[in-house]
């Protein structure tokens, strides 16, 4: 796999507002894929743009979409789990405006600026960051309905008997 193509200089990318997209085969996402049920040679799709705003904060967009094999957690049977991801990068020239406070940013990520800016190793890092800590259906179709159900029992909603009614009923002779 060539993988020249996902090399980028970061800073001239964010100010020229350049922009790249591809396909990347499941089979380079080594990390995502590490301890799951085998992939079926499936693809994702991505676009990254860069962008300088009138500020002059340099950003990169990210969007990956495609899917994963995962295997659910209630009836242990494979599935395909939609990827998408749609995310922004600040490109910042320091190690302590990384370290700036949340509240000083507008939501997006930051990364440091480098020469060579690594686009598959972040197409890896968003699409395990997009999939789900538990990994389940939305419905089983193995399980009967009670089981396969997405709802989770609420025991503050039940009807529980209150424990001082009977001390009530004492206190009225």
């Amino acid at each position: 796999m060539d993988t020249t193509q996902y090399l980028l200089e970061a800073a001239s990318f964010t100010r020229l507002g350049d922009s790249r997209s591809g396909v990347v085969d499941i089979s380079a996402l080594a990390r995502a894929t590490e301890d799951l049920p085998e992939q079926q040679g499936q693809k994702f799709s991505w676009s990254v743009r860069g962008e300088l705003d009138s500020a002059g904060r340099r950003f990169i967009h990210l969007h990956v979409t495609g899917f994963i094999i995962l295997e659910c957690q209630r009836c242990l049977t494979p599935f395909e789990q939609p990827v998408e991801v749609l995310n922004s990068f600040e490109i910042v020239d320091t190690e302590a405006e990384l370290e700036l406070d949340e509240d000083d940013f507008e939501g997006s990520d930051r990364i440091l600026a480098t020469q060579r800016l690594n686009l598959l190793e972040l197409i890896e890092d968003e699409v395990i960051l997009s999939l789900p800590y538990v990994a389940r259906h939305e419905i089983c179709p193995s399980l009967p309905d009670a089981l396969s159900s997405n709802d989770e029992p609420n025991f503050l909603d039940a009807e529980k008997p209150n424990p001082f009614a009977m001390l009530s009923k004492l206190k009225k002779f």
